[in-house]
């Protein structure tokens, strides 16, 4: 009985000894690895430093003016150039009222424009999108050139 408590005794102590061995080459990877990772955050910060010196000294005013006149050629607004609510397309009402189309998005419709040939002297898609036919005696509506996905108006601000 005491030979096999002494027996059982000597086999915890090692498998313990052995986990201890383990747990102690472990615990110093782990302590390395730490280092390792200190060491890096530190270099980071010592070019996150170096990096907003260099984009302070890339950033001053004066620089940037001169660059602004040598590459950019900006002159102030004329008068002619800013529009008028008449230069805007009016768009019938009833298009406006109309039922928008369900939009497919299976796989078929998401084929790129460009793989599908169009024949020659047929519209392209841009341009009938551009002006779309008017109905005789529709009621006209002011709206701004947008594209098909663009925000709402109320949106836009």
């Amino acid at each position: 009985m005491k030979r096999s408590i002494t027996l059982i005794t000597l086999c915890v102590l090692i498998v313990v000894s052995y986990g201890l061995y383990n747990l102690k080459y472990e615990v110093e990877d782990l302590q390395d690895h730490a280092n390792d990772l200190r060491a890096q955050m530190e270099e980071d910060r010592r070019a996150i430093k170096v990096l907003e010196a260099e984009w302070a000294y890339l950033s001053r005013p004066d620089r940037l003016q001169k660059l602004a006149q040598k590459f950019l050629v900006l002159q102030p607004t004329v008068a002619r150039q800013v529009g008028d609510v008449a230069d805007l397309r009016l768009k019938p009402m009833d298009e406006i009222l109309a039922p928008q189309p369900a939009i497919d998005t299976s796989e078929a419709a998401v084929k790129p424009a460009s793989s599908q040939p169009t024949p020659v002297g047929a519209p392209t898609p841009a341009a009938a999108a551009v002006a779309p036919p008017v109905a005789a005696g529709a009621p006209l509506v002011p709206v701004a050139n947008t594209t098909a996905g663009a925000a709402p108006m109320e949106d836009v601000q």
